[in-house]
Protein backbone atom coordinates (compact mmCIF):
# COMPACT_ATOMS: atom_id res chain seq x y z
CA UNK A 1 0.00 0.00 0.00
CA UNK A 2 1.07 3.72 -0.39
CA UNK A 3 1.67 5.87 2.36
CA UNK A 4 -1.37 7.73 1.89
CA UNK A 5 -3.76 4.24 2.24
CA UNK A 6 -1.57 3.53 5.71
CA UNK A 7 -2.15 7.14 6.39
CA UNK A 8 -6.20 6.65 6.06
CA UNK A 9 -5.49 2.63 7.76
CA UNK A 10 -4.12 4.59 10.80
CA UNK A 11 -6.84 7.33 11.08
CA UNK A 12 -9.58 4.47 10.77
CA UNK A 13 -7.23 2.77 13.70
CA UNK A 14 -7.76 6.33 15.80
CA UNK A 15 -11.00 6.60 15.30
CA UNK A 16 -11.87 3.39 16.46
CA UNK A 17 -9.81 3.45 19.53
CA UNK A 18 -11.44 6.88 20.11
CA UNK A 19 -14.93 5.87 19.33
CA UNK A 20 -14.45 2.28 21.62
CA UNK A 21 -13.00 4.21 24.52
CA UNK A 22 -15.76 6.85 24.75
CA UNK A 23 -18.68 4.47 26.42
CA UNK A 24 -16.60 3.32 29.17
CA UNK A 25 -15.16 6.76 30.04
CA UNK A 26 -18.52 8.57 29.71
CA UNK A 27 -21.32 6.19 30.64
CA UNK A 28 -19.74 3.32 32.26
CA UNK A 29 -22.74 1.49 33.32
CA UNK A 30 -23.49 1.48 29.50
CA UNK A 31 -19.94 0.99 28.12
CA UNK A 32 -19.85 -2.32 30.49
CA UNK A 33 -23.36 -3.03 29.35
CA UNK A 34 -21.69 -3.67 25.82
CA UNK A 35 -19.73 -6.75 27.16
CA UNK A 36 -22.24 -8.46 29.26
CA UNK A 37 -21.68 -6.49 33.04
CA UNK A 38 -24.77 -5.08 33.97
CA UNK A 39 -24.78 -2.36 36.79
CA UNK A 40 -21.10 -2.33 37.19
CA UNK A 41 -20.04 -1.39 41.20
CA UNK A 42 -18.51 1.91 41.75
CA UNK A 43 -15.17 0.14 41.46
CA UNK A 44 -15.27 -1.22 38.29
CA UNK A 45 -17.14 1.84 36.90
CA UNK A 46 -13.71 3.75 37.74
CA UNK A 47 -12.02 0.85 36.33
CA UNK A 48 -14.12 1.12 33.35
CA UNK A 49 -13.53 4.85 32.93
CA UNK A 50 -9.92 4.31 32.76
CA UNK A 51 -10.06 1.51 30.35
CA UNK A 52 -11.90 4.04 28.12
CA UNK A 53 -9.21 6.65 28.65
CA UNK A 54 -6.60 4.54 27.91
CA UNK A 55 -8.39 3.19 25.22
CA UNK A 56 -8.68 6.58 23.68
CA UNK A 57 -4.98 7.29 24.57
CA UNK A 58 -4.13 4.61 22.03
CA UNK A 59 -6.46 6.36 19.29
CA UNK A 60 -4.13 9.53 19.54
CA UNK A 61 -1.10 7.50 19.13
CA UNK A 62 -2.11 6.02 15.96
CA UNK A 63 -3.35 9.53 14.67
CA UNK A 64 0.35 10.61 15.45
CA UNK A 65 0.90 7.56 13.23
CA UNK A 66 -1.22 8.91 10.67
CA UNK A 67 -0.11 12.29 10.41
CA UNK A 68 3.71 11.37 10.92
CA UNK A 69 4.53 7.20 9.64
CA UNK A 70 7.66 8.07 11.50
CA UNK A 71 6.22 7.81 14.63
CA UNK A 72 5.14 4.03 13.98
CA UNK A 73 8.22 2.39 14.81
CA UNK A 74 7.68 3.59 18.48
CA UNK A 75 4.10 3.59 18.66
CA UNK A 76 3.40 0.32 16.57
CA UNK A 77 4.53 -2.31 19.03
CA UNK A 78 3.06 -0.47 21.80
CA UNK A 79 -0.28 -0.73 20.08
CA UNK A 80 0.56 -4.68 18.62
CA UNK A 81 0.95 -5.74 22.03
CA UNK A 82 -2.02 -3.95 23.37
CA UNK A 83 -4.38 -5.45 20.85
CA UNK A 84 -3.22 -9.16 21.08
CA UNK A 85 -3.65 -8.72 25.12
CA UNK A 86 -7.11 -7.68 24.53
CA UNK A 87 -7.99 -10.09 21.51
CA UNK A 88 -6.36 -13.27 24.23
CA UNK A 89 -7.93 -11.73 27.00
CA UNK A 90 -11.80 -11.29 25.56
CA UNK A 91 -11.03 -14.77 23.88
CA UNK A 92 -10.59 -16.24 26.98
CA UNK A 93 -12.89 -14.42 29.35
CA UNK A 94 -15.50 -15.54 26.30
CA UNK A 95 -14.60 -19.08 26.37
CA UNK A 96 -15.30 -18.98 30.46
CA UNK A 97 -18.76 -17.48 29.94
CA UNK A 98 -18.28 -14.55 31.46
CA UNK A 99 -18.44 -12.20 28.64
CA UNK A 100 -20.67 -11.89 26.19
CA UNK A 101 -20.70 -11.67 22.59
CA UNK A 102 -20.52 -8.30 21.53
CA UNK A 103 -16.86 -8.26 22.94
CA UNK A 104 -15.91 -10.79 20.13
CA UNK A 105 -16.35 -7.88 17.82
CA UNK A 106 -14.30 -6.19 19.72
CA UNK A 107 -11.63 -8.39 19.93
CA UNK A 108 -12.02 -9.33 16.20
CA UNK A 109 -11.37 -5.63 15.32
CA UNK A 110 -8.57 -5.30 17.15
CA UNK A 111 -7.30 -8.27 16.18
CA UNK A 112 -7.65 -7.03 12.47
CA UNK A 113 -5.53 -3.93 13.67
CA UNK A 114 -2.80 -5.69 15.02
CA UNK A 115 -2.25 -7.71 11.94
CA UNK A 116 -2.25 -4.43 9.91
CA UNK A 117 0.21 -2.71 12.11
CA UNK A 118 2.19 -5.86 11.91
CA UNK A 119 2.08 -5.73 7.82
CA UNK A 120 3.18 -1.82 8.10
CA UNK A 121 6.07 -2.35 10.45
CA UNK A 122 7.61 -5.06 8.34
CA UNK A 123 7.22 -3.17 4.99
CA UNK A 124 9.42 -0.29 6.43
Amino acid sequence: MSDRHWRSFFWIAAAYNMLAGLPPLLVPAQGGALFGLVDPAPVVAVLLQMVGLLVINFGLGYAMVARNLEAARYILPLGIFGKLGVVVLIGWHFAAGTLAAPALAAAFGDLLFALGFIAFLRRR
